[in-house]
């Protein structure tokens, strides 16, 4: 008790959270309750961020920039560019998901020069994060360009195709190979019906052996 009319709590812990109630005589016969409800919330973490290039040409930038809180406890996402909150935003460009974590944005490059940032926070904390769109946008081209991610997918299906073909090829040279070298060369067969033929030398027996 603090000059006996405030209550400090300190080292508050999740399981303090709750309804505390004071009561205060201010004479006799009158009483005042009052009811204080106390609501202890963490430490706000860094959020998540990740972004995403879809397309960038000549006349337009389009990303993706995702936004999200971890730890435990709800937290609350909300977008800005510049100074202007979301509701002064253009919803044309604009397009933001229903849990609020993710922006997709559609801007011509000559206005990319500008920063967005999403705020992380819970009623006893915030985080903010940042995103540069004229550097995420610097890789567009004339033409429209594939993401980061699009390029690796690409890559990797070049590659598998190539152990394919070369696979194949081994394959097909293998078994070109194998009858040649499964069957053994047999001497050729006599013919059954074939007579054969011997010289035979006859002799005249010994005189006096009558056989």
């Amino acid at each position: 008790m603090f000059n006996a009319t405030a209550l400090r709590l300190r080292e508050l812990q999740r399981g303090d959270s709750g309804v505390f109630g004071a009561r205060i005589k201010l004479q006799p016969a009158l009483v005042d309750d009052q009811a204080f409800n106390l609501s202890v919330c963490e430490a706000v973490p860094s959020p998540r961020t990740r972004s995403q290039l879809l397309a960038s040409t000549l006349e337009w930038c389009n990303l993706t920039l995702q936004c999200q809180g971890s730890g435990r406890g709800a937290v609350n996402v909300t977008w800005r560019r510049d100074s202007l909150t979301w509701g002064q935003l253009g919803p044309a460009r604009h397009q933001l998901s229903p849990d609020g974590t993710t922006l997709r944005v559609a801007l011509p490059p000559t206005a990319t020069n500008v920063t967005y940032a999403c705020t992380v926070s819970n009623p006893a904390d915030h985080k903010v994060a940042v995103f540069d769109l004229q550097s995420l946008c610097q890789g567009g081209g004339g033409q429209s360009a594939f993401s980061t991610s699009g390029y690796v997918v690409l890559a990797l299906i070049l590659v598998a195709a190539s152990l394919g073909g070369a696979f194949w090829c081994w394959r097909a040279n293998s078994d070109k190979g194998a009858p040649a070298a499964a069957t053994p060369t047999a001497p050729p067969e006599e013919s059954p019906g074939e007579p054969q033929y011997s010289d035979i030398v006859c002799r005249s027996p010994p005189e006096g052996n009558d056989q």
